[in-house]
């Protein structure tokens, strides 16, 4: 609800003349009520030309020398004012009563008392007056508008003082009527030619075309009255008679506005032929209305003839528009209206520092409801106490929002400490029975499990002694208390597994790699016969058999041995070849002979009967160089040669056998070609007595055995053919043989 309302001041004006001797006519003053200060009051007259001027305030206080004068009363009462104006020919007194009253309006201010939120604002709304001051001017926008804006952030009273006007005496004020109910020393028409005309119309545009196309000042569709004013001074643009009530305030007021561009009107409220009052501008940009107002008081007058006179001098541009005209009785109304501003406490918890990966409670209260922002890594952003678990530093706001749907913000810094990043040993071997010295770094402070092995637990770089292999775990922890863990893992070098292959026996002018393992160095002697006396596994190429020694050294652990390992050396086997007798054309083949070793090897085997003997028989149909391979027992071998040579010497008769008996005793068991020297081409047949093929052969070395389809023959007679190509010329054989059992 609002206050009880203070009450503010209202002028009565009771108006006397006195002449001493009294000039003619009469002069006049206007004065103004300050609405920001209940008791000053501004006194002013138009009058020109005076001596001497003399102001008595009707308190004991005068001011003299200025056509207007500003007093400030002290209390209530009734005060004569009297205004003494000495021209050259005559004095002019003007004196008027002062009333001094109150009055408050609760109606005056339209909002109610009203609840604020912090941060919010509030539009205060007036009922219409004239002039508006509203106190203190703390928060406010514009403490002259009648509907100012407040942004207050703490309880206020708010105070308006306004200037009401009562009900106009002007009939025709907003020209609704038309060109009635006022007079004019200026030309009607309906269309604008030249200075000095007036119209009453809705559109100055249509008026004359150069004119902006304005609205009246209440609707912008109604009727203003427009003017094309001339450039002579204090004529009557318009002017009307009111009946009014003796002494009464009035206020004289207009709205006007400029119709073209530049604008030097200039105008003047009059009553009863005197100018009150300031000037009346039509203020640039074109169609913004402004408003002008005096205040008079009728003293023992019983009606006015009230008027706008034009000032302007400057015949370019002298084009407005006058509307909403008012002449009506006035009075100081006072009101107040209370805002209490609700800022609801929301306190959240401190500052919160946490490790990176890990949470923390926040909390908060004094509103009903809460909304967090940012909403990154909150559980909720709605509950008064959510979990945060930001991933880097941030800094969470809380708005709290009341009962009275106000709301108020804290905010909670949370501080993501990183955890330490640790470095540490890599993983690593020592020697049994001795110690290294772990390194980690990152922290503040240092923790190593197990500690039973280590010199200190709590250094950063405490001394090992495992006396197995162990992992050694550190927990680091920073200046902010955050922890972080690494391992390192220390193993125990086994004891060194010196060693040396035993060599195998290799075969003269051979050679072996030896090998020998579980050192980092190695020296092997007699290095005369090694590819590399420093390498684990050399070549060895020794030409008897020899004893190597190998030192092998762990330079870790500094421990070393001497061991041996033997190479034997097989000599090579003696192999001889030999052969039997050389081709002709009496002799087709010939045995050859190796000795000296297990296993023999021919080459080439081309002519050979098998080249894996020791004795092949060969059948060269050329000259032919036999070289024969001889492997020992220990797997050596050896190498010799022999030529068969052959020749067209001793050539044959080609004589064939008469007969042959296939008993198996091993004596002439087969039946074929022999001593025809080296034969190139064969064809050899054999017939039944019948006539029929039972035996056929392209090859010297087959012969017949005496049988036909896995049959043995019937002693018989049977017929040979033989055709041959030897080396030592074509031969064509055929005759019959016998089959002796």
């Amino acid at each position: 609800m609002k206050k009880t309302l203070f009450s503010f001041l209202l002028l009565s004006v009771a108006f006397t003349v006195q002449s001493q001797p009294a000039c003619n006519p009469k002069g006049d003053f206007s004065f103004t009520r300050n609405p920001c200060s209940a008791f000053d009051i501004t006194y002013a007259t138009n009058a020109a030309g005076f001596t001497a001027i003399r102001w008595q305030f009707g308190d004991g206080n005068t001011a003299s020398g200025s056509s207007s004068a500003t007093h400030t009363y002290a209390s209530l009462g009734n005060y004569q004012i009297t205004l003494i104006i000495d021209y050259p020919s005559c004095s002019d007194t003007i004196v008027k009563t002062i009333s001094v009253t109150q009055q408050s309006d609760a109606q005056l201010i339209q909002t109610v008392d009203t609840l604020l939120c912090s941060g919010s604002t509030k539009q205060l709304r007036s009922s219409p007056g004239f002039v508006y001051c509203w106190s203190p001017a703390a928060f406010l926008d514009n403490p002259l508008s009648p509907n100012p804006v407040t942004s207050t952030t703490q309880n206020i009273t708010y105070y308006l003082n306004s200037l009401s006007q009562g009900t106009n005496l002007i009939t025709n004020g907003d020209f609704n009527l038309g060109n009635t109910g006022f007079t004019s020393q200026y030309f009607y028409t309906a269309n604008n030619t030249t200075e000095g005309q007036y119209y009453v119309g809705n559109n100055p545009s249509s008026w004359y075309f150069a004119h902006y196309g304005c609205g009246d000042h209440t609707t912008g569709t109604g009727n203003m009255l427009l003017v094309n004013g001339s450039p002579q001074a204090d004529v009557e643009v318009w002017k009307t008679t009111v009946t009014v009530s003796p002494n009464t305030n009035y206020t004289f007021s207009t709205w006007i506005c400029s119709i073209s561009v530049p604008n030097p009107a200039k105008l003047a409220f009059a009553i009863n032929g005197n100018a009150i009052g300031g000037l009346i501008n039509a203020s640039q940009p074109p169609c913004n209305w402004f408003q002008f107002y005096t205040t008079w008081n009728s003293g023992n007058a019983t009606s006015a003839v009230i008027s706008i006179i034009n000032k302007n001098t400057i015949l370019f541009g002298n084009d407005f528009a006058l509307d909403d005209i008012y002449f009506a009785p006035f009075t100081f109304r006072r009101d107040s209206v209370k805002i209490t501003v609700d800022k609801p406490s929301i306190i959240s918890s401190a500052d919160q520092e946490i490790c990176a990966g890990k949470s923390v409670q926040l909390n908060t209260n004094g509103g009903a409801s809460y909304v967090w922002t940012p909403a990154n890594g909150l559980s909720n952003t709605t509950i008064p106490n959510p979990i945060a678990s930001p991933i880097l530093t941030t800094e969470y706001y809380v708005t709290g929002t009341n009962a009275n749907n106000c709301s108020g913000k804290d905010t909670v810094l949370v501080t993501v400490n990183p955890i330490p990043i640790i470095s540490i040993n890599a993983d690593t071997s020592i020697c049994p029975n001795s110690s290294i010295q772990l390194s980690a770094s990152g922290g503040a402070d240092y923790s190593w499990t197990p500690s039973g092995s280590l010199n200190d637990a709590s250094l950063p770089n405490p001394v090992a002694t495992p006396i197995t292999p162990t992992k050694y775990k550190v927990i680091v922890t920073s200046a902010a208390g955050c922890i972080n863990s690494d391992s390192v893992q220390v193993n125990i070098r086994p004891s060194n597994n010196f060693f040396v292959d035993p060599a195998d026996a290799i075969c003269l002018n051979n050679s072996r790699q030896l090998n020998a393992g579980g050192g980092d160095t190695y020296n092997w002697t007699p290095a005369s016969t090694l590819n590399n006396a420093s390498l684990p596994n050399p070549t060895a190429t020794p030409v008897n058999t020899t004893q190597y020694t190998v030192i092998i050294s762990d330079t870790v652990c500094h421990t070393s041995a001497t061991l041996n390992t033997t190479v034997i050396v097989n000599n090579l086997p003696t192999v001889t070849a030999s052969k039997s007798n050389d081709i002709d054309c009496a002799n087709d083949i010939s045995t050859l002979n190796a000795s000296g070793a297990l296993s023999y090897n021919w080459i080439p085997g081309t002519g050979l009967s098998n080249p894996s003997v020791s004795n092949p028989t060969a059948s060269p149909t050329d000259s032919t160089r036999y070289i024969v391979t001889g492997t020992d027992i220990n797997g050596c071998t050896n190498k010799d040669s022999v030529t068969v040579n052959v020749s067209t010497t001793g050539k044959s008769q080609y004589l064939m056998p008469t007969a042959f008996t296939p008993n198996g005793d091993g004596i002439n068991d087969c039946y074929g070609i022999k001593y025809w020297g080296a034969i190139r081409d064969l064809d050899f047949s054999i017939y039944n007595r019948w006539g029929e093929l039972i035996f056929h052969t392209t090859s010297p070395s087959i012969c017949w055995d005496g049988t036909h389809k896995g049959v043995k023959q019937d002693a018989a007679v049977f017929v040979y053919v033989v055709r041959a190509v030897t080396i030592c010329g074509e031969a064509y054989r055929k005759g019959t043989f016998a089959l002796i059992k």
